[in-house]
């Protein structure tokens, strides 16, 4: 299969048929002769190319085209020797070397880019820069150098379904343009730019002179950070970054944008009435920036034009930054907001969310509430029942950081952590229907959520009683479990489901000899069993919801046997910086992920 997709990247394109039929007319004696010795210096190509004598090969090559156009052989004497020749001279020309500025990042941008880019990158991967293009995407890399048929982005342009080809919703390329990305790749590859971080093509762009960025010193009316910036973000970078910005104007950076478009007088430090951006935006009739969308106040392009007026200075910390790293986000703003308040003013906040996440889910259900030092437990269960399950709470959370400590004494989580325990099932489906917007399998009673800001973090479940089964955990052990969950999870981090709920159940208590524990194993076969590739084992997202404790648990306990506790905090803390199980996996257990579901599978656990 790969042997006979390589041959479709390489030669078919331009290679002639093989002849089953002798010609009706003989190739005259001259011509043989000279395609023969011509062929000959073909067969040297390759050892030029290696010798970096690259003129002398495609002079070589220029003389096989001209002989070919002089002797303008007819199709009924294209004879074997022909053939021959053609065939030497289709592999000379895939031989020479392609320029990935000159040739590849061509073809990228013109059919590539708009789906592979900083703002839109369709499967994880973009394109818009060497080292972006190297990383690859979701699914892994898009390019293993040296051999394009194994490269999906050689071998996903000649797919025969139009709706899985790329470029998608797109005709598909010219045969040429495919030919150029395969010869690249099976080259190796190479980079002949400057730079692998900048945008592709970059090298060959004419460059400016430097800017002279003059920082604020805070005697200007107007602050381009709080003033200026967040609009531009909001409402020109997109349209005004990467390869193909409007108007060949790109400024992801305050760098960039001092630079101007190729007039170079968007924005002149100290004269308004000299910059054509205030023109844009402020003074012609009518207004033509920003392009398609709501004008921009009157105020902002006032402020704007103050701000050049009093010299364009620059007031973040790096003018080679992206302009959105100095614009905190609504969420950035709000996390400030929060790290702000003390600490009583945080576990008063807490007390009032609880109230006001119950009523938006159970409004016509009264409850109570119990606080203890760590958590806000709140319910429709009897109040003596919410000071059994809090007692229980904080014996576990105790457990937990004497067995695996918290920085500097601080507290597990800030302003406590609100426990919801409702006495009737629905109530609890009605926690992921209103504020998760999910359905809840039948085997899930509980669930936690801390988001990264830590504005919101709780632990919402379904007193199923003090009885468990087969099937089903009792109270106080999913109570632990959750807490579990919340503890590892206690910062917010984007951790893998069947970490948190894995590293969950293993540390709630559970007795090996239950029958639910019993039961784990062969619940979780199935879902073992469907999985088609080993190296999503580890993957957010594999396991179905009532699928991914059982997975997790099992996962978590092997990875616990390949290097104990410590190499298990390793790799949450590796997950905490940096939310790719792949890598964290390979980084602290010496192996891939695929390697590591091998030896899962193998283990018999």
């Amino acid at each position: 299969m790969l042997r006979s997709l390589r041959l479709s990247l390489i030669l078919p394109l331009l290679l002639i048929p093989a002849i089953t039929s002798p010609a009706s007319a003989a190739l005259p004696p001259e011509a043989r002769k000279e395609l023969t010795l011509l062929q000959k210096e073909l067969k040297t190509v390759a050892g030029l190319i290696r010798k970096q004598q690259i003129e002398e090969a495609e002079s070589i090559i220029a003389r096989a085209d001209a002989l070919l156009e002089e002797l303008e052989i007819p199709e009924d004497e294209r004879d074997r020797t022909y053939t021959t020749f053609m065939t030497a001279l289709q592999k000379a020309r895939y031989a020479l070397p392609v320029s990935f500025e000159k040739e590849v990042a061509e073809v990228l941008k013109a059919n590539c880019l708009r789906c592979h880019n900083e703002a839109q990158a369709s499967g994880g991967l973009r394109i818009d820069s060497y080292a972006a293009i190297a990383r690859g995407g979701r699914s892994g890399p898009s390019v293993f150098a040296g051999t394009a048929s194994r490269s999906p982005m050689a071998l996903k342009l000649i797919l025969p379904d139009d709706t899985q080809r790329m470029p998608k919703n797109a005709d598909k390329l010219k045969d040429q343009d495919i030919l150029t990305i395969a010869r690249w790749i099976d080259q190796g590859a190479p980079f002949d730019g400057d730079d692998e971080n900048a945008p592709i093509g970059d090298s060959l762009v004419e460059k400016k002179p430097p800017v002279q960025v003059v920082m604020a010193d805070g005697s200007e009316s107007v602050s381009f950070s709080k003033d200026v910036a967040p609009w531009m973000v909001n409402l020109c970078i997109n349209c005004h970054s990467g390869n193909n910005a409007r108007g060949d104007y790109a400024f992801a950076t305050f760098e960039q944008l001092l630079q101007g478009g190729p007039t170079g007088n968007t924005i002149v430090p100290g004269k308004p009435d000299e910059s054509y951006i205030v023109d844009l935006v402020l003074r012609q009739d009518p207004l033509k920036m920003p392009a398609g969308q709501a004008q921009l106040k009157l105020s902002q392009a006032k402020a704007l034009e103050t701000w050049i007026r009093e010299g364009a200075k620059f007031d973040g910390t790096d003018p080679k930054a992206p302009i959105r790293s100095i614009v905190p986000t609504a969420a950035e703003i709000e996390a400030a907001r929060l790290a702000a308040m003390s600490d009583s003013d945080f576990a008063d906040r807490r007390i009032q969310q609880a109230e006001t996440l119950w009523k938006s889910v159970s409004p016509r259900t009264a409850g109570s509430s119990v606080t203890t030092a760590n958590f806000h437990i709140y319910g429709s269960v009897p109040e003596d029942r919410l000071q059994q399950l809090g007692a229980m709470a904080e014996e576990h959370v105790a457990t937990l950081t004497t067995r695996y400590g918290l920085p500097g004494g601080e507290k597990p989580w800030r302003g406590r952590l609100i426990i919801f325990i409702t006495k009737d099932r629905f109530d609890y489906q009605e926690f992921n229907t209103v504020l998760n917007n999910r359905r809840t399998p039948r085997s899930v009673s509980g669930h936690s959520f801390i988001n990264a800001s830590f504005e919101t973090a709780y632990i919402a479940m379904h007193d199923v009683g003090d009885q468990a089964s087969a099937d089903t955990l009792d109270s106080s052990t999913l109570l632990r479990s959750l807490i579990s969950q919340s503890f590892v999870g206690r910062d917010g981090s984007t951790l893998p489901d069947w970490l948190q709920q894995g590293f969950g159940l293993l540390e709630s208590g559970l007795d090996p000899a239950s029958e639910f524990a019993k039961g784990i194993p062969v619940r979780a076969r199935e879902s073992f069993a469907t999985l088609t590739d080993p190296s999503k084992l580890f993957s957010t997202g594999t396991f179905a919801p009532d699928e991914v404790g059982d997975a997790g648990y099992l996962l978590v306990r092997f990875l616990l046997s390949k290097g104990g506790p410590a190499s298990f905090r390793t790799f949450v803390g590796e997950l905490r910086a940096t939310p790719n199980p792949q890598q964290a996996l390979q980084k602290v257990y010496g192996q891939s992920a695929a390697q590591l579901a091998q030896a899962f599978a193998a283990s018999g656990i």
